[in-house]
């Protein structure tokens, strides 16, 4: 059995190999904004960055069924493992025409849109990586206040 383009992506973080899998009017949900992104070539930035901004990723779990792929993954990104999975859907030739990304916990979320956010917005000029930096900055540090706090206080420590 072939290796899927999305594994084989993701192990040689060869934007290309991904890209070729996907639908021309691909749509790609992210867990960070309410708006889609469209398209090849935002694909192909967006993965870009992630590629690029992840470090070692790992598929822990695969489920199929029809034109539905589900990947569950852990991944290394800004010193934290993240867990998260990628939902795809296919068109009758096969081609992936949808995305859906979850990530957990609430914390991680976080993380990924502090560090994916900034890299992905400075690519339309400075002055927007720094936005989208500000942005998530006071988000990302309340979050992990609360990752420390919340289970202390509903009794889980």
């Amino acid at each position: 059995m072939d290796e899927h383009p999305f594994r084989a992506a993701w192990r040689t973080r060869d934007v290309d190999t991904w890209v070729d899998a996907l639908s021309p009017d691909v749509v790609l949900r992210s867990p960070v904004v309410t708006g889609p992104f469209r398209g090849r070539a935002a694909a192909r930035e967006l993965f870009g960055v992630l590629f690029a901004t992840f470090g070692e990723l790992e598929v822990t779990d695969e489920l199929r069924d029809g034109s539905t792929h589900a990947f569950f993954w852990r991944g290394e990104l800004a010193g934290r493992s993240i867990e998260g999975a990628d939902l795809l859907r296919y068109d009758a030739e096969g081609k992936v025409v949808e995305i859906s990304v979850l990530i957990r916990p609430l914390l991680s979320t976080a993380v990924f849109a502090s560090a994916i956010g900034p890299r992905l917005a400075s690519r339309y000029g400075c002055a927007r990586g720094v936005i989208v930096r500000l942005l998530t900055l006071p988000i990302t540090a309340m979050l992990a206040l609360a990752d420390v706090l919340a289970p202390r206080l509903i009794g889980l420590r």
